[in-house]
């Protein structure tokens, strides 16, 4: 069974609070969701192609201000239609993908201090998104009453808060693990 193309209902999700060029959708991507979900070029202008195909948005040519016009895609109600029947279904299956829990699995076959480095800068790392993600917080409870929607982005922020400050609890004591393992053996 092949695996459903997400990045067409992230688009039509997208499209269905504004207009939006293959570029600027981009941009949001990145800004909104690309903590817990990662859409690249590559995907994402053949997905418009296939969702313009379908009927469920529709381009227009609009000037860009420097350069060839831009496309600017709307949702057609055909789209919303799908969209919302998407939403409804049960969710199929979480995908879970950590390449440093590739790397400590198999962290036997390195000197312990690569596996620790490795701990240390996802460490750094998802401390980093938590701070990112506490200034979402931060933002949106300012404006949670002016906008129903901003309510649903709060929840997906304050979920990413939690997982990333268990990310960095884990690494916290994988490194500490490790030390002392390897402080028993020297």
């Amino acid at each position: 069974m092949s695996k459903e193309n997400t990045t067409k209902y992230i688009v039509l999700g997208l499209l269905s609070h504004e207009d939006l060029s293959g570029y600027d959708l981009k941009k949001h991507i990145d800004l909104s969701i690309s903590q817990f979900w990662e859409v690249g070029y590559g995907q994402l202008y053949p997905t418009l192609k296939e969702l313009e195909q379908a009927g469920y948005i529709l381009g227009r040519a609009e000037p860009s201000g420097r350069g060839p016009a831009r496309t600017v895609y709307a949702i057609t109600e055909s789209g919303r239609a799908y969209l919302a029947g998407w939403l409804r279904l049960p969710v199929q299956k979480e995908y879970v993908k950590y390449e440093i829990l590739l790397k400590v699995f198999f962290g036997g076959l390195l000197p312990p201090a690569e596996t620790l480095e490795k701990i240390t800068a996802f460490q750094q790392k998802s401390q980093a998104n938590a701070a990112v993600l506490a200034q979402y917080r931060n933002n949106l409870e300012g404006v949670l009453g002016e906008d129903e929607d901003h309510l649903y982005f709060y929840l997906t922020v304050l979920f990413g808060e939690r997982v990333y400050q268990a990310y960095c609890d884990w690494a916290a004591e994988a490194a500490r693990l490790l030390q002392e393992h390897f402080a028993k053996k020297s």
